[in-house]
């Protein structure tokens, strides 16, 4: 508050000084230029006077003064600009997310492909090891009947 009553200050004395010159350069009248100085002096005077009465009536009201909503107008720009802030991150993690989806759906894609061809390989591998399988038991089977075979030979010589 204090700031902005310095500020406005300011801003009087620097209108007081530009109509100072223009009078003065106008009239070219020293007296008139320190007269019209005094009357905008005194004129600054009775708005501080009004301004801090009307700051106390609406505080007795409890109302809001005009200092607390610039307080306020701030605090809202700076949360619409968080909230803006906040957006633009929503909406880079949706973009992100929705390119990650697609990798994860073509990943996905690709892995299923995977199982059908490893499913398709292991049947033929399990077909082919069962043929080797019984061709093994086929040989087997042969070896132990020419086996069998030599020794009841051996044992029809022996008698």
């Amino acid at each position: 508050m204090d700031s902005m009553q310095r500020d406005m200050e300011a801003y009087y004395k620097k209108l007081e000084a530009q109509m100072n010159k223009r009078i003065h350069a106008s009239t070219n009248n020293r007296a008139f230029t320190m007269t019209a100085g005094r009357a905008l002096a005194a004129h600054l005077k009775r708005v501080k006077i009004h301004r801090r009465l009307t700051t106390r009536w609406l505080n007795h009201l409890g109302l809001v003064n005009k200092d607390e909503l610039a307080a306020l107008s701030v605090r809202i720009i700076e949360n619409e600009e968080k909230l803006d802030g906040l957006d633009d991150q929503i909406y880079t993690l949706k973009k992100s997310q929705h390119k990650n989806q697609l990798l994860l759906n073509s990943i996905h894609h690709s892995l299923e492909e995977w199982v059908a061809f490893l499913r398709i390989e292991m049947k033929e591998l399990h077909n082919s090891k069962i043929i080797n399988l019984e061709k093994e038991l086929l040989d087997l089977k042969e070896l132990f009947k020419e086996e069998s075979d030599l020794e009841e030979s051996d044992n029809d010589r022996k008698k």
